[in-house]
């Protein structure tokens, strides 16, 4: 480690939400492991949730699933836009890619390509409409495609719990409807799995609830945590003003720590006045965060080394993106390259990875 700044993954944590969900839920789950898994590395959240008997991956791009495909033979699923001209490349390497739109699937060829339909039931995003999915499913026949499932996605499970019944009646007439044997039937992701009583899925996607974290009260174990070590405490006198800007000024008391770790490191500028925890007592952050270090107010003075939680198990990143008016989702997948990722197995480191140096 060169900075001594990292994130902390507990590979069991993931483990056991895999299969808490597969447990709620009562159906196969999809590990959805888009922007590198979250921030955790793809292929190592992917060896956690092997374990938890989970056999299909979701992806957000082409290059994400190429990525994945060095590492697993699974099924793979690219939720996103793929270019109509890398069909080639989606069967050469067993993918499964969704309808995009009604023509996308007129304007590309999908022999033997494996395709889930996309079905827009409000989120409007991408997806064809449930009234012409009837007529997008006989074009695939047509065009000789592997009909390999059917899904949609909920836009508000966070907090519509009526608009998203409605989505997932829509849902459920449509695949009534269409009378088709489909083998993969999903809508449900993390916060849905919890609040949608759904007698039609077969399988649930859960991407954020893998490690531990949704807006609602559950029994999972939240497994990442974000790190960094003192590399100096001083005192200053009343007056001296600190970082950039000078916006912050002391008056004469407790201690200021630095750690290098800043903004690059995806530690956004706006936690300024936030709380991190060091060895037993919380410090407030002061003066304005810099590329690469920040400085912490304590009433008692650390050594260097001491270790800071920016969060985890004494800050919750629930709440801290709430207070920052963001969701876990940015502060988690914001975390850089720069940052070292440390994994734990029985509560004890097992690996460490610097994605710069792999």
């Amino acid at each position: 480690m060169y900075r001594n700044s990292y994130v902390s993954v507990d590979l069991d944590r993931i483990k056991y939400n895999a299969e808490y969900f597969a447990k709620k839920t009562g159906k196969k789950v999809i590990g959805v492991i888009k922007a590198n898994g979250y921030g955790v590395l793809d292929y190592m959240e992917v060896s956690a949730l092997k374990e938890a008997g989970i056999g299909f991956f979701a992806v957000s791009s082409l290059d994400e699933a190429l990525h994945l495909r060095r590492y697993v033979k699974d099924e793979i699923l690219i939720l996103g836009y793929v270019p109509s001209d890398a069909m080639d490349v989606i069967k050469e390497n067993d993918l499964s890619i969704v309808t995009v739109s009604r023509e996308y699937v007129e304007m590309t060829d999908l022999k033997d390509v494996k395709v889930h339909l996309k079905l827009n039931t409000g989120m409007n995003r991408i997806g064809v409409r449930t009234d012409e999915a009837a007529q997008i499913l006989e074009l695939l026949k047509e065009k000789g495609a592997s009909i390999q499932g059917v899904m949609s996605h909920f836009s508000s499970a966070d907090e519509d719990e009526e608009y998203s019944k409605e989505q997932y009646q829509l849902f459920r007439d449509c695949v009534k409807n269409l009378n088709y044997d489909f083998p993969y039937v999903h809508m449900s992701a993390t916060d849905a799995s919890l609040i949608i009583d759904d007698d039609i899925c077969t399988h649930c996607r859960i991407g954020l609830g893998l490690l531990g974290y949704s807006s609602y009260e559950t029994e999972l174990l939240p497994s990442i945590g974000l790190y960094s070590k003192v590399i100096m405490c001083k005192q200053l006198q009343k007056g001296d003003t600190v970082s950039y800007g000078r916006h912050y000024t002391s008056d004469g008391t407790g201690y200021i720590l630095t750690i290098p770790l800043g903004y690059a490191d995806g530690f956004f500028r706006k936690n300024t006045g936030k709380k991190v925890y060091v060895e037993n007592e919380y410090g407030t952050i002061v003066g304005s965060i810099c590329m690469d270090q920040l400085m912490i107010l304590t009433d008692h003075p650390h050594e260097v080394g001491s270790t800071v939680e920016l969060f985890g198990p004494h800050i919750d990143i629930t709440e801290r993106a709430s207070d920052l008016s963001t969701i876990t989702y940015e502060l988690l997948t914001s975390l850089s390259e720069r940052l070292t990722r440390v994994y734990l197995r029985d509560g004890k480191e097992i690996s460490r990875i610097d994605p710069r140096f792999q």
